[in-house]
């Protein structure tokens, strides 16, 4: 029998439900239907609610050469160093995280456990505090206005091996034995047992560090002074957040995010839920 408290908490969960919705939401379709206005009725009126007639032109002028690029700096070259960024930092922070969690649960090492708190006191220091020492090393290596420049200092593999490390001492202790009577040695008991189990994981990972990959902006600004790696996120600034094709850019730069989540929704359910 729903009683009059009950319903009232429904009722009142389903509201905070739909705020946070249009909440969310809210910018995105503002940002939708922006994108479709001119440059002038922007910059007169402000963002607008209402779907406009210039839809066409404003895409068409993104992706063509007329919404204020130079040089080197197009659509293409921007995404396509866009995806390379994101999706590098996206494996390569996974494979570690992966690899560093394994070791540490895995092999019976006495500094095991200071590995990993000194691995999670990372956390503490994001990128930004360390810019400066930052790229006097990347300028060293010689990756000044490269894709590993990028890529290299922004692997923050604390959460990710936290993560795995959490799962990994979930795991039942018959598991590791029967392994080890079949006669599995590390790097088998690694790609045969670990890899299979941990993919729904290691999917959540892959989307939270291709989301940090592709919304750096401050890093690549500092790392990279040629036109020709420039990232979406640096084009939108180019171009101007106020004008109708920059708003159609980014339009275009939140659906890469969105594909993978979609793509990836299901592992990142399981992973957040630890249901199977």
């Amino acid at each position: 029998m729903v009683t009059g408290y009950s319903l009232l908490r429904r009722c009142t969960s389903h509201v905070v439900l739909l705020c946070g919705l249009i909440f969310i939401l809210a910018p995105v379709v503002l940002m939708l239907f922006s994108s479709t206005h001119t440059t002038q009725v922007l910059q007169q009126q402000g963002l607008q609610w209402f779907p406009g007639e210039h839809a066409v032109s404003n895409y068409s002028r993104v992706f063509g050469f007329e919404a204020g690029y130079f040089d080197q700096v197009t659509p293409g070259a921007m995404l396509i160093n866009s995806l390379i960024v994101a999706v590098g930092v996206a494996t390569l922070t996974t494979f570690f995280s992966l690899l560093t969690a394994y070791a540490i649960v895995f092999f019976r090492m006495p500094v095991a456990a200071g590995v990993f708190w000194l691995v999670l006191a990372t956390l503490l220091f994001p990128l930004e505090s360390r810019f400066i020492t930052t790229f006097q090393v990347t300028a060293s290596l010689g990756l000044i206005n490269t894709h590993m420049g990028i890529i290299l200092p922004v692997l923050a593999a604390a959460l990710g091996t936290f993560f795995f490390r959490q799962y990994f001492l979930t795991l039942p202790k018959h598991l590791i034995e029967a392994a080890i009577l079949d006669g599995a040695g590390p790097l088998k008991f690694f790609v045969d047992i670990i890899m299979p189990i941990s993919l729904p994981r290691a999917g959540a990972i892959f989307v939270i560090a291709f989301m940090i990959g592709w919304n750096q902006y401050l890093w690549p600004l500092m790392i990279s002074t040629d036109d020709s790696m420039y990232t979406l996120v640096r084009g939108i600034r180019l171009i101007g957040q106020e004008s109708g094709p920059g708003m159609a850019l980014l339009v275009i730069t939140i659906i890469p995010p969105f594909i993978l989540l979609l793509a990836f929704q299901r592992w990142f359910y399981q992973a957040l839920t630890h249901v199977e």
